[in-house]
């Protein structure tokens, strides 16, 4: 029984809260006529850009010039952030020229490095030896997409080259 009343008592009080809401949203409309006129209400615009056009913001000739007022602490942050990114790493694609563990792999290495560095000057390489491994890597790509796209005009010169997932620097960007 005592449910039975909460849920009537329930309904009851919703059903008011409706109606109240609608005599208050009704106090914004006036009625003229058989016609309800819903009341101006205040403009959502700038005002001291009223009565101004696009076309006429857009003619003004002030130069083109940006003005940016930012505290000096907030530049020196902004640099030192962009320094840290050069030793920071993230997953991404390099392209894989050589790996091998033969007795001249070393020798092999430095010299396809140097060939390389002389041919593609702009793309970094990074030559390492993991035991027994000597391998020779290329590029810093975030995506897959962009180490295939460098593949593709390092092939005519490196047949043997790949792309391989790896751990790279942050490629300026």
């Amino acid at each position: 029984m005592r449910y039975i009343v909460t849920i009537i008592f329930a309904f009851i009080s919703s059903s008011l809260f409706a109606q109240n809401q609608e005599v208050v949203q009704s106090q914004a409309l006036q009625q003229q006529d058989t016609v309800m006129v819903a009341q101006p209400m205040a403009p959502l615009a700038d005002s001291s850009l009223v009565g101004t056009s696009i076309f006429q913001l857009l003619g003004r000739n002030e130069g083109g010039k940006v003005t940016v007022n930012q505290p000096q602490e907030f530049e020196q942050a902004y640099r030192t952030y962009l320094g840290s990114n050069k030793e920071r790493k993230r997953n991404g694609y390099r392209i894989r020229l050589f790996f091998d563990n033969k007795q001249t792999a070393r020798v092999e290495s430095e010299e396809l490095e140097k060939a390389f560095k002389e041919q593609f000057p702009q793309i970094p390489t990074y030559r390492s030896y993991t035991n027994p491994f000597f391998k020779v890597v290329v590029g810093d790509y975030r995506t897959k997409s962009d180490a295939i796209r460098e593949l593709k005009n390092i092939l005519p010169y490196y047949p043997k080259a790949i792309v391989v997932k790896e751990s790279i620097y942050y490629p300026a960007i």
